[in-house]
């Protein structure tokens, strides 16, 4: 499982230092704020969109880590911590449904 949020972190930092650098190439200095939805549109810098990636990488890895855990949890039969964990996941789920990124 620490590998998990070990390698979520380099694949954000990767993400986001190669879009500053990319975006300080293109002339560009300011990064603005991306809706979730635009990371996927046109409209974007690609600076600004391998940034947004890396910060959106390092939201999703500790979610994940909630998931596989949810998942070894439930092979064991431990089923007050998968109660738990598909608590957070719902709650997760709900709180991106809801928050119009």
């Amino acid at each position: 499982m620490q590998g998990l949020l070990r390698g979520g972190l380099a694949v954000a930092v990767v993400l986001m230092v190669v879009g500053l650098v990319v975006q300080v190439a293109s002339g560009e200095v300011a990064a603005p704020g991306v809706p979730l939805r635009a990371l996927v549109g046109t409209g974007v810098s690609p600076g600004t969109r391998l940034m947004g990636l890396g910060v959106l990488a390092l939201g999703l890895t500790p979610g994940l880590r909630v998931v596989l855990l949810l998942v070894l949890w439930a092979r064991e039969r431990d089923w007050r911590f998968v109660g738990v964990a598909a608590l957070v996941v719902m709650t997760l789920a709900v709180s991106l449904a809801l928050g119009g990124g």
